[in-house]
């Protein structure tokens, strides 16, 4: 146990000699720690690349999975090793891997790993593919706020309307994240701006931007003329939204626009139901509001 435990230390610090060594002692190549990581999960982790070279050329199984069921090349591809991802792919990785639909394009663009995304589409990958969660690369770059990897993707043939699993776009998600510069993006790219989450009551990118207090999304948003009085499954619109979640900035942006004071949802609750009394500031930016101030 103390041997091989020497043998995954050695490979993790890319120590040839000792791994020669441990493998001539008659150390199994492919043999994993108690996590399933193999000699090439370390060296591929740590950017080894003269040792996985090594590793490759002993026979070691470039698409073996760790207890996790993660394979080198994701690793690779997360850790940004662009040379190590060219290498396994020339040694007869396969690509039709994944974790549970999660695939290295998947890792490679929520990662932000340009060169790695650009190499793996080139090699066939489905860049309109969706994982586990209905994720597809576009998704996961769009939530980490990789702009340029977005690019490229759409370049490729990304689509920019499609939903994942719960029915959130791309636009969506950008919004609730305040990636500012991603949503003008999708607005050049004509995407729907009022696009509908049906996983989370119908709200659109102006709800949770509203929700989230981005305020610059919001206004971006209502610039380029989201609809203001949207309303989702509970008849709550962004204002409804901005007002319960004691975003005053949000709140003042929205009034400024014709936001609808006056507003009631399904259940018959107002204003005056669901504003924090305690957030002065708010109540003094309502307070002119008749229906409001009606008590």
């Amino acid at each position: 146990m103390r041997e091989l435990e020497e043998f995954f230390k050695a490979a993790a610090n890319g120590e040839m000699n000792k791994v020669k060594n441990y493998l001539k002692s008659g150390v199994d190549i492919n043999v994993g720690d108690e996590e399933g990581y193999t000699a090439l999960h370390w060296a591929v982790q740590e950017g080894c690349i003269e040792l996985v070279k090594f590793l490759i050329e002993q026979g070691a199984d470039v698409n073996k999975r760790d207890n996790d069921v993660f394979f080198p090349l994701e690793i690779a591809c997360t850790q940004g090793h662009f040379e190590i991802v060219k290498l396994l792919v020339n040694n007869n990785c396969d690509l039709s891997l994944h974790r549970n639909h999660y695939t290295p394009l998947h890792s490679a663009a929520a990662t932000g790993r340009y060169e790695i995304v650009r190499f793996l589409i080139e090699k066939g990958m489905d860049v309109n593919k969706g994982d586990y969660s209905g994720y597809t690369p576009v998704h996961w770059a769009t939530q980490e706020g990789h702009l340029e990897v977005i690019k490229l993707l759409v370049e490729f043939g990304g689509n920019l309307e499609l939903k994942d699993n719960e029915g959130s776009s791309p636009i969506y998600i950008a919004s609730a994240e305040g990636h500012t510069d991603i949503v003008n993006f999708f607005i050049s790219k004509n995407v729907n701006i009022n696009s509908k989450n049906e996983g989370s009551s119908n709200c659109t990118p102006l709800h949770v931007a509203s929700a989230y207090d981005r305020i610059e999304t919001v206004k971006i948003l209502l610039e380029n003329r989201a609809d203001l009085e949207a309303k989702d499954d509970n008849g709550r619109t962004s204002f409804f939204y901005g007002v319960q979640y004691n975003n005053n900035e949000v709140v003042k942006l929205l009034l400024k626009y014709g936001a609808n004071k006056d507003i009631k949802d399904n259940n018959g609750k107002t204003l005056k139901d669901i504003i924090n009394p305690k957030n002065k500031e708010l109540m003094e930016i309502l307070k002119g509001f008749s229906r409001f101030c009606d008590r």
